[in-house]
This record gives structure tokens, sequence and C-alpha cells, in this order.
């Protein structure tokens, strides 16, 4: 519960990610807060802060670990509005070669290869994909081509080291509006190599390093075939990241667990987005960290941390540089009844250094709106408290609970001026609540569900966009000799948005005051039916078993019932 993900259209560019409604998705920015890591290292692109859906390994995917609350304490400033780690098969567990054919609706056509092979301590992996779609609308298509590659080594002394690569290409459409349709495209090629290296130096204390380098090469282009009055011309993106991080892991006490460590980045961008006065602005980040857990005895425990953050923006051309600089603590206190139930108290302090697009952007979108960054915005601060609780009722049955205020300070945002201008909001206060519970009364059979609300003021009286107050979600699993059968259902409450489209708005100052309206409250089903056969897998989605028509932002359908084929042979 709390996190949301939300696509442009299915495979789409555009993606914002938020963990209790951290982030939005208003047009001008995407303002993502939450950091998203891949096998541990970061991916986002430098110069909006947005990782490239595209080029991950979804199909590889072996876990998801989720942090819904401040992790800056560890993270540093990308990760104000928590963490999503997504964990790959890198061990080699399954040693099987398997061979993924799929289709669907929009002629979708999708097919990926992943073989395994282990020899001693050596492990080589391989995965490949590609798909094709020619989308829901009109310029809604996408085609995407990625490899993975890894090369791990595990011996018996606790050694492991790992080398891996990710090269993507994607070609996407950007429908735009359906008052106004966009000629848009964009590709991009990404480029991720990762190396890590995990090693004992003594009784009870290890050692880790990773080191990575992200290259994201882009180009938004016209669709053949645009009307004159609608061309805009080529846009180029040249991002490219490097990273170090190590730490130190001391388990050799038997109640207390230390971890320290410290991790640097260099980023630069030169996009043709930006303002031109600024020819490549880059950013170096450098930040050291300390965490500990202590078992207290009769059932309580304390974690702790604390983290020192600076980050220095240079945007070229002799320009003024900037520094953001932070310390980041963290506690949290944990009651253990019967080493099973558990109640947590938690505090912590998150931070995010303005991104090189609130900073230099200045941009003309195709709908007429102009956007531009601001170099004297302040960074974001949070200040998070939680409660929890946690109940394994019994083997069938487990449920858990959480509070939690979040109270964010100069939380950026780009409002609507003459020109769209990145500035600090004020204040703003999130609280919520988060129930989710799974039953398994026998293995055929499952139901599970969660419910979030949310409550977000801005102090200053502006509204919070896009953002539910209420969202669920109800999944129903059966697994019989036939088939299985899985159906749920995605429920969200009403949301506010500006009406941006609209010429019947007012100017006050420079600030331009469009209606208020308000997207209706949703309920979108689907249902997946798969069998086992042998060595074959069959599998059978519709999603939106409906037919809702419904709009992810203004005036931005989103498709009708879909329904996807696949057919999975392991070797």
């Amino acid at each position: 519960p709390g996190v949301d993900v939300q696509f442009a259209h299915p495979n789409g560019r555009n993606v914002n990610v938020s963990i209790r409604g951290s982030s939005d998705y208003k047009p001008g920015g995407y303002n993502n807060r939450v950091l998203l890591l891949l096998d541990g290292f970061p991916i986002q692109i430098p110069n909006s802060g947005a990782p490239d859906w595209n080029s991950l390994p979804l199909e590889s995917i072996q876990r998801i670990e989720v942090d819904n609350s401040s992790a800056s304490a560890q993270y540093g400033h990308n990760s104000m509005g928590g963490v999503i780690n997504l964990i790959t098969d890198y061990n080699g567990e399954d040693q099987s070669t398997k061979i993924k054919l799929g289709g669907g609706t929009f002629t979708t056509a999708q097919t990926s290869l992943t073989h395994h092979v282990q020899k001693g301590n050596w492990t080589l992996g391989v995965n490949g994909m590609a798909r094709t779609s020619a989308g829901h609308r009109f310029n809604a298509d996408d085609q995407s081509n990625r490899i993975r590659s890894y090369l791990r080594y595990a011996d018996q002394k606790g050694r492991t080291y790992r080398l891996s690569h990710i090269l993507s290409y994607s070609d996407n459409g950007h429908p735009g509006f359906a008052s106004t349709p966009s000629y848009r495209r964009s590709e991009r090629t990404s480029h991720y190599l990762q190396g890590h290296g995990f090693y004992p130096i003594g009784a009870g204390v290890s050692m880790s390093h990773s080191l990575f380098l992200n290259k994201f090469d882009t180009r938004y282009y016209d669709k053949d075939g645009v009307p004159y009055e609608k061309t805009v011309g080529e846009r180029l993106y040249d991002d490219i990241t490097v990273g170090l991080r190590s730490e130190m892991l001391i388990t050799r006490w038997e109640r207390w667990i230390v971890m320290a460590g410290s991790d640097l980045d260099w980023s630069r961008s030169k996009v043709t987005v930006f303002n031109p006065i600024y020819e490549s602005p880059s950013q170096f980040s450098l930040g050291s960290f300390i965490q500990s857990k202590y078992s207290i005895g009769n059932g309580w425990s304390m974690g702790s941390g604390l983290r020192y953050d600076i980050r220095k923006v240079d945007p070229s051309n002799n320009y003024a540089k900037r520094e953001y600089t932070n310390w980041s603590p963290k506690i949290n206190l944990m009651y253990s009844i019967k080493g099973q139930r558990a109640f947590t108290l938690a505090y912590s302090e998150g931070f995010r250094a303005p991104s090189l697009s609130e900073l230099y952007l200045k941009h003309t979108s195709s709908y007429g709106l102009t956007q531009q960054g601001n170099p004297k915005v302040l960074p974001e601060r949070v200040r998070a408290v939680e409660l929890s609780y946690d109940h394994p009722h019994s083997e069938s049955l487990y449920w858990s609970i959480a509070i939690f205020v979040n109270q964010y300070e100069n939380m950026i945002d780009f409002v609507y001026s003459l020109p769209i201008k990145a500035v600090n909001r004020e204040g703003v206060t999130g609280k919520g609540l988060e129930y989710q519970f799974n039953w398994t009364p026998t293995k055929s059979f499952s139901f599970s569900g969660q419910f979030e609300y949310l409550d977000m003021k801005d102090h200053g009286g502006y509204p919070i966009l896009y953002r539910s107050k209420h969202k669920g979600q109800i999944s129903i699993s059966l697994k019989s000799d036939l088939a299985d059968l899985r159906f749920s259902t995605r429920i969200w409450s009403d949301q506010q948005y500006d009406d941006f489209l609209s010429h019947d708005y007012v100017v006050v100052g420079d600030k331009i005051i469009f209606p208020l309206e308000t997207l209706p409250a949703q309920a979108i089903p689907e249902m997946v039916v798969s069998k086992q056969i042998k060595s074959y897998r069959v599998s059978f989605k519709i999603s939106n078993l409906l037919d809702t028509k419904y709009t992810l932002i203004q005036d931005y359908p989103m498709p009708g019932r879909t329904w996807h084929g696949t057919l999975t042979k392991s070797l």
C-alpha cells in the first residue's frame, strides 16, 4: 500500500513513481522523489530524476523490495519519498532456459529468451527481449529491444563478485491529449554497467563495493507526415552518471549490528531543452552514513542512522555554482511479542536537492505552455513519523496497519505562471493510514487486499493535485487441476486537477489561475488465467474487464478492455 506507478500509456516514456503521495503527475515536472534501484544500483536519468522503464529487465525480476518511508539516512537526497529496489535473478537459482512468446490487443507482440549457465563457482546469465505494439490511440505505439548479461563468482569463503551490463533501445510515440494530439516521438539508447563485490575481512566484519556507469542518449523528433504547423524539430538529450558505493558490515557482537559506508557520484546532462546559456550542467554528490540495530532485550530493539550529504552543481559556462548540504537522521523503536507480532515507532528525515531540470529547464511543450527551471529553488526536506503494527495471526492469516505523518518543507513544484516556473511551496503535510491483509485458508485459495487513506494539504491553501484520498485493491486467487485463476480490482477515489487546457482562466500577478476540476472515482478489474502443462506455461490476462472509459490525467484517455496471452517454454 502507498505505492503508485503511473504510465502515460503501456510502455510509455513518461512515468510517475509515488509513495504516500510524495509525487504527482502534474504536467511540467514529474517530481520523482522515490529512488528506484536495480539490484541496489541507482538508475535515474540525471536531467529529470526519472527512470527509463523501457530499459529495465522486468521479465528477470525475482522480487521487489519497498521502503515506503523516507530513506535519506541510508541512500541520500533522491530517496526522501522512499525506495523501490528491483532484484533480478542474478543468483542463477533457476538454471533452465526459458523462451517466452506473447501477443495481444493493439497488435502487441513480445518475445524473450533467458538462459543461465553455472560451472563451479561461476554463473553466466543472458536475457534478451523484443516488443512492439501499435498502441491504443494515435501515436501511442512503442518498440523496444534490450539485452542483459551478467557474470557472477561465489566461493565457499563467502566472497561474491558480479559484473552486469544492460543495453536497451526504445522508440516510443507521445500521443498527447485527446483534444490536442501530439506528433512527437522519441528514441533512446540506455546502457547500465554495474560491478559489485562482497567479501569478509575478519570474524563478523565484511566489506562490499559497488561501481556503476549509466548512459542515456535520447532523441525527440517529429513523426513522419506531421503537419507543418505542428513541427517542433529535433531535440537531443545526452546524460551520463558514474558512481561508487562502499559499505562495511559489522555483526561480531551478539546484540548489535552496525553498517557504515560512503558513496559518491558524478553526472552530466547535455540537453537542448535546458536554457541555452547553460551548455552542459553537471552535479557531484558525496555522502557518508552509519546505521545500527541494537537488541535491547525482552522483545525490544532500536534502530538508528545518520547520514551527511553534499551536492555541488555546476551549470557550466562560468555561471554561479550551487551547493546543497544536509544531515539526515532516523530512529525507530520496535517491540516484538513472542517473536512475531511487532509494534514499530519510527522517525526519519529526508532530503532532496533540485534536479537539473528544476534548475535549468527552458522548454515550450507541444500544447503551448513554456516551462522554466529556477536556479534559486531550495532543496526539499521532509520529517516523517510512522507507527505500525504487524500481525502474523496464523500460518494462513497475516495483516498489518500503519499510520504516518509526513511534513514537507520547500517542496518543489512547477506552478502555472508566465512562464510555468519551478518554485518552492511554503509547506505540505501528508497524513495517512495503510492496511493490508492476506488470508490463505487452503493451498488452493487465497484472498488479499489493501486500503490506503491519504490527506495532503498545502499550508498556503493551494490545491494538491492528482492525489486520491482513498485507494485500495482486492485480489482472489484459485488454484485447481483445470487452471489457476486470479481476479483483482484496483479502486481509487476522485482527484483534483487544474484544467490547464482551458481558455477560461484568470491571471493574478504572474500566476495563471485555471479552473479546478475533478477526475471521477474508478474501479478497474482484471483477470489472469494460467495453466502449467509439463514444461509449458500458458497465461491469459484481461485488463479493464468492464471496458471502463477513464483518463490518467485530464484529456488523456487510457486503454479500454485489453487482453494479452503468453506462452512460456522451459528447457
